[in-house]
């Protein structure tokens, strides 16, 4: 009888304390949509430890007053307008180039034979900027760069688009700020196969992930195509091979 007395007393002990350790506290956000931010802590606190609810800018959470805590220093970082980069890209192109061939000349009675080798070499450089948010993404293809709205996924074909943006080639790049001094670069190389007759990309990986410093160029990868051309007449042949070799360099700063 004693026994159950003391389980009933303790029993309604911790009924009465649970509305005491349930709290309610509300956050006006200046920077962020209070939606945006919502969905960002509800998966670090599942609703057995926080309902957490908007209202236009104003976050809604009822949960512990630890978890309260630990949400108010939470919402301090997260609520900062976003970092703006621009993102630079150089292309370093290098075209060589081999014509050869002979030719046989009739005049006055005599064959004369002639032949020609020439080997050409072009060089060229150029660079095309962006600018974007902190969380976006840029699409790199044959040296142009363009904001895509892109939600990265695994998979063969590493990211899920809109079906409004088509891409089947290229680089996706990701930057994220980490600190003043360091900003993480996650690149998506697609499929990493050529479609025919189009160049394919030689990467490290389809994905790669690593931390730069603000400023400094980071490779890509590079791209190789070859061409080869014969002619030939009654009195002639020409033959022509043409190599294209293009490198990619990313540089990340901060705005």
């Amino acid at each position: 009888m004693a026994f159950l007395q003391r389980s009933l007393a303790l029993l309604c002990a911790l009924l009465l304390s649970l509305p005491l350790l349930a709290e309610t506290q509300s956050w006006t956000l200046n920077n962020r949509a209070a939606g945006e931010v919502a969905s960002q802590l509800r998966q670090l606190y599942p609703n057995d430890q926080a309902a957490i609810t908007t209202q236009n800018q104003t976050l809604i959470i009822r949960g512990e007053a630890t978890i309260l805590q630990e949400i108010d220093q939470l919402i301090d970082t997260m609520d900062v307008a976003p970092v703006q980069f621009r993102i630079t890209v150089r292309s370093h192109g290098q075209d060589n180039g081999v014509r050869q061939g002979a030719d046989v000349t009739l005049s006055d009675g005599s064959v004369s034979l002639s032949g020609e080798r020439r080997v050409t070499s072009t060089q060229r450089v150029s660079e095309r900027s962006l600018i974007i948010l902190d969380g976006q993404s840029a699409h790199i293809h044959s040296g142009q760069i363009r904001a895509v709205p892109v939600a990265v996924q695994g998979g063969f074909n590493p990211a899920a688009l809109y079906q409004q943006v088509r891409i089947r080639s290229g680089f996706i790049v990701n930057p994220r700020l980490i600190s003043a001094r360091q900003v993480e670069l996650n690149v998506m190389a697609f499929d990493n196969t050529p479609e025919e007759n189009q160049p394919g990309f030689e990467t490290q990986a389809v994905m790669t992930s690593r931390r730069v410093a603000p400023g400094s160029w980071v490779e890509l990868g590079s791209t190789s195509q070859s061409l080869q051309d014969n002619e030939t007449g009654l009195v002639y042949e020409v033959g022509h091979h043409r190599l294209e070799n293009q490198r990619y360099e990313v540089q990340v700063e901060i705005l």
